[in-house]
């Protein structure tokens, strides 16, 4: 027997369906007028417009809007940018003051008693019930300790930035102190800019535990530093951290290292502490970390693939994105280390299963020295995005790596070279360590590249099947000497390129030099300029 009520449930909730359908249509009016929207659909709008520029638009159309402007159930966003006096005075005395109440997120672009000493603006105190986000920028430590001190008591604050300018500040302890008192504070990014930055805050006490989930600590601090800030945030998910470095060894605050359950992100822009002192970091503090970004420097066992297996694989079980970055500079004392020459084993199957790949970059213009950079990224695709991949072809902003068939090879990128082309001398630096790994592909990103320098780097690369070029300079900034010129000819018999790409072609002489070049040539990619029409090329080839 078939139970009929779900079939009747089912055809009564159709019909009802069905005549408010009817009624929708009945009802259906035209909107040809923009006073003629509902008032929810304007508390929408309102929600992603400025507040100062929103009463600034609205206030004084008519009564209905201000109504709307009125209604305190609406948050109010106020970002306060540089401004001139009168209008900074003006704003705060008829906007920001009367509706402190209102106001949920509070962006200081630049501090307003900095740079308006003599106005006589807003106070940001507990008066700001409903405030959820306040962002200071350009503020010094001896301002922001009473702005502090009032906010404890705000209970609705979860977002705090907070920009200072001090050349030498002294109150970091006492502002990271009272940022831990925040009530329900989640997120959290304190700047400074000072070279050497002293904290001299003490490892945190049962009672003095913050709810912040993200950090940002954006100035310089030592490991152990760290630490001791990191004792605050048990319920850390996400730590970001633009400089660490290496900690002094009679400042032995190890013992505080305690496991934060949800760490399980940490990206450090800059790292000059010792490779040790980091795995005990690391393996003590978030055994559960899935994504880590990390650059460092200083300290070559960083370059010890096995090394890196054995810490991924025992500790950092859950890893699922790496972004590894070692640089060193290109000097008289750059020299092979043991670890050098097992960078080849960052190409084991350990690494590729994962899709982690491992890729050599050099940039001459690097604050006018020269870098190497040993980098291990998850996207081999998008490993290069935070190195000037994109260069500007004919107005248009377009990616070195479009040929498809080169995402999948090691690979050396050249950022820039503006001291190769008078100085040999920096291939014969870098082609020890060139040669202690497979490079099957060299793409150079920079605008241009004199046809000796690609000699020279393509003579140090005996595995090269890829070469992707930006433009080629054929005559500046000298012609080709007797040994380039015998290194050519003995490349061209010699060398396994077969796929090339040509961004930037404005002579008919370019492609003729590569194709001499790549004698074993089987793909080739060619973007004509203004100068070079495609049939031209076509005839040539």
């Amino acid at each position: 027997m078939i139970d009929m009520n779900p079939i009747k449930r089912w055809l009564n909730a159709y019909d009802s369906s069905n005549e408010k359908n009817k009624k929708l249509k009945s009802d259906k009016t035209t909107i040809n007028c923009l006073e003629n929207l509902p008032n929810e659909i304007f508390y929408e709008v309102f929600d992603y417009l400025d507040g100062c520029k929103l009463f600034n638009a609205f206030s004084n159309l008519n009564t209905r809007f201000q109504y709307l402007l009125a209604c305190t159930s609406i948050g109010l966003k106020i970002r306060l940018t540089y401004e001139s006096e009168t209008v900074v005075q003006y704003l705060s005395g008829h906007i920001i003051i009367p509706n402190k109440h209102r106001i949920v997120s509070l962006n200081l672009s630049e501090n307003c008693k900095y740079y308006y000493p003599n106005l006589n603006l807003f106070d940001i105190d507990s008066s700001f019930i409903r405030l959820e986000s306040l962002q200071l920028y350009s503020i010094r430590s001896n301002q922001i300790i009473p702005i502090l001190t009032s906010l404890i008591s705000l209970t609705r604050l979860s977002s705090l930035t907070i920009d200072c300018i001090d050349d030498d500040p002294d109150d970091i302890d006492n502002i990271y102190q009272i940022i831990f008192k925040l009530p329900i504070l989640r997120y959290n990014k304190l700047s400074y800019y000072t070279f050497e930055l002293p904290i001299p805050l003490s490892i945190a006490t049962n009672t003095q535990y913050s709810h912040i989930e993200y950090l940002v600590v954006d100035h310089r601090c030592t490991l152990n530093e760290l630490i001791v800030i990191l004792s605050y945030t048990p319920q850390l998910c996400r730590l970001t951290c633009r400089e660490i470095n290496e900690s002094n060894e009679e400042d032995n605050t190890k013992h505080a290292l305690s496991v934060i359950s949800n760490l399980t992100y940490i990206s450090i822009g800059k790292c000059h502490a010792k490779f040790d002192e980091l795995i005990l970091f690391i393996t003590k503090i978030s055994p559960q970390l899935q994504v880590l970004h990390i650059t460092s420097c200083g300290d070559t066992t960083y370059l010890d693939a096995d090394r890196w297996q054995r810490l991924i694989s025992q500790y950092l079980l859950n890893l699922r994105i790496l972004e590894f970055k070692y640089e060193e500079f290109i000097d008289e004392e750059l020299e092979v280390t043991r670890y050098h020459e097992r960078i080849d084993r960052f190409y084991s199957s350990f690494w590729t299963k994962r899709k982690w790949y491992f890729r050599l970059y050099i940039d001459t213009g690097y604050l006018l020295d020269d870098l190497i950079v040993y980098s291990v990224s998850s996207d081999r695709k998008n490993s290069i995005n935070d190195m000037d991949q994109n260069i500007s072809l004919n107005g248009h902003d377009e990616p070195i790596l479009s040929l498809e068939v080169l995402s999948e090879t090691n690979q050396l990128t050249i950022i820039d070279l503006p001291h190769i082309d008078n100085d040999p001398s920096l291939t014969v630096t870098i082609g020890p360590i060139l040669l202690l790994v497979s490079i099957t592909c060299l793409n150079i990103t920079r605008w241009e590249i004199f046809i000796g320098s690609l000699i020279e780097l393509v003579a140090c690369l005996p595995n090269l099947n890829s070469l992707v070029v930006s433009s080629l300079a054929m005559i500046k900034p000298r012609c080709l000497s007797v040994e380039e010129t015998t290194t050519l000819r003995w490349l061209s018999k010699n060398n396994v390129i077969t796929k090339v790409k040509l961004h930037r072609m404005n002579d008919l002489a370019e492609i003729q030099f590569l194709f001499y070049l790549c004698s074993s040539m089987e793909y080739l990619e060619v973007d004509c300029t203004d100068k070079i029409c495609p049939k031209q090329l076509l005839r040539f080839i």
